[in-house]
């Protein structure tokens, strides 16, 4: 009987709280796997992730933006769709989609990436309709891929500071 009245409890208390039950649900999977005090927030199809080590953001679908804070020196094409992105401390991956043809688009984006200073430093390329580049500039890396999906282009980004 005790049992039962705490749990009737708990439960007044959790649904007084303002969390989705899918984020309480969150929450608690992500404390119980990392040990760590996790806050989860969900507006529109993005998903914010708070810890002590700090904040992830992610967004998908229709409500995927482009961060905030996205370098201006790291490639985008000329016109596209954010399919997903992800930021967190030291990092950024995004998922682009757009049209064009993989070959033209690598190779605009190798010369326009080194033009914004940044040294290639891999180029992987397999079948012609799948391209990855790796870049360094100052205490950065970028990765950029290109993969035909269909009638569309899917372009790979990720940011990231080198590690200390």
């Amino acid at each position: 009987m005790r049992h039962l009245l705490v749990l009737s409890i708990a439960a007044l208390c959790v649904a007084g709280c303002g969390k989705s039950p899918g984020e309480r649900l969150a929450e608690a999977a992500l404390e119980a796997s990392t040990g760590q005090k996790v806050d989860v927030s969900e507006d529109g199809g993005k998903v914010t992730l708070k810890t002590d080590k700090g904040e992830m953001k992610i967004s998908g679908g229709d409500g995927a933006t482009l961060p905030a804070g996205f370098p201006q020196d790291v490639y985008l094409p000329a016109q596209y769709k954010v399919s997903s992105s992800m930021e967190m401390p030291g990092a950024m991956v995004l998922s682009l989609e757009t049209d064009g043809q993989v070959a033209a688009m690598a190779a605009d984006a190798s010369k326009r990436m080194q033009a914004q200073g940044w040294k290639q430093t891999m180029a992987m390329q397999n079948e012609g309709d799948s391209q990855m580049f790796v870049f360094e500039k100052e205490q950065r890396n970028a990765t950029v891929s290109f993969s035909r999906e269909d009638d569309k282009v899917t372009v790979g980004l990720q940011v990231s500071s080198k590690q200390q």
